[in-house]
């Protein structure tokens, strides 16, 4: 593992849900670590908070030899399926990652430059997971082939849950946090139980929604029609380009904040659960998926065994 590990330190240096949704919701875990797993985290990142480390998995898409790394950052689940009823890829995905980074952290052979890859990874995939387009349909990779306009700007569905409406809030990652993390003792626990594929599952139950635009942006079927308080649904086959605005944001901003609350709180229970010895509430999915498979799962295993070989 020693050549992944120096490219993580290569990228230290280097901070994009986006860079500022991926902030947010570490600062959010950082709020609420035990005792145990404050300090167990300092020692892994030497002094780096959660934060600071949260967006650098995504630059390991910009090297060839860990594009087998790709599948981590998300799940397909198409609509009427859940997580465990959707097939899995022979390349892995992000639930089964998680599973395999969280194995990593709470392994006592695993050497300490491991573990601190397997934390920065942990912190953000679960950032993506809370992210509603990275459980995704298949058929639009996720939002990613929807094309739209955001303010007369043409981007995609994928890039404006990623960062746009997160940064159109003109907020920094600590005010975010702070804005959003307002929650009781008893609202973090609830939220925190439940396996990744639970998490999972939240995704398409809020999908329509995510893929309805409103007369108020001018987002009309027919352009002569005068829809101002109608919705309309669209996709990747849609014959016209929806135009998403102020009514969209307005509409969908709670959802937006009760993911990144929620993907901060719960990851703050994983690494709580971890640092006290606390079994994984994973555990019983990791077997489902084995015995689904019918082996060993070393999808994510494999990719970095062979892309640290190549270094």
């Amino acid at each position: 593992m020693r050549g992944l590990i120096l490219f993580f330190l290569v990228f230290a240096e280097i901070f994009p849900w986006g860079l500022r949704g991926h902030r947010v919701t570490a600062r959010i875990a950082e709020n609420h670590l035990s005792e145990k797993a404050r300090a167990a985290v300092e020692v892994l990142l030497k002094g780096d908070s959660l934060a600071r480390v949260a967006n650098e998995a995504d630059h390991l898409r910009s090297d060839r030899r860990f594009a087998c790394a790709a599948p981590f950052h998300y799940a397909s689940v198409d609509d009427g399926n859940t997580y465990k009823s959707s097939p899995k890829s022979p390349k892995g995905d992000i639930v089964r990652a998680l599973i395999y980074f969280e194995n990593v952290l709470r392994s006592e052979k695993a050497p300490l430059t491991q573990k601190q890859m397997a934390l920065k990874w942990l912190v953000h995939l679960v950032g993506d997971l809370h992210q509603p387009l990275h459980v995704g349909r298949s058929g639009d990779r996720g939002g990613n082939s929807v094309e739209v306009l955001w303010f007369d700007k043409k981007t995609n569905l994928h890039k404006i849950w990623d960062s746009e409406m997160i940064n159109d809030q003109e907020l920094s990652y600590t005010e975010f946090a702070d804005f959003l993390d307002k929650g009781t003792g008893a609202t973090v626990s609830s939220l925190q139980t439940g396996s990744y594929a639970d998490w999972a599952d939240e995704a398409p139950v809020v999908r329509a929604d995510i893929y309805t635009c409103h007369g108020k942006d001018g987002c009309c079927k027919n352009a002569a029609q005068k829809c101002r308080d109608e919705t309309t649904g669209f996709s990747s086959a849609s014959e016209f380009t929806p135009k998403l605005e102020y009514a969209y944001v307005e509409k969908q901003r709670a959802l937006m904040e009760r993911q990144l609350y929620r993907g901060g709180i719960r990851l703050a229970g994983v690494l709580n659960a971890i640092y006290s010895g606390s079994p994984s509430a994973s555990e019983k999915l990791a077997a489902e998926i084995r015995k689904e498979l019918k082996q060993n799962d070393t999808a994510v295993a494999d990719c970095f065994d062979r892309a640290t070989e190549k270094r």
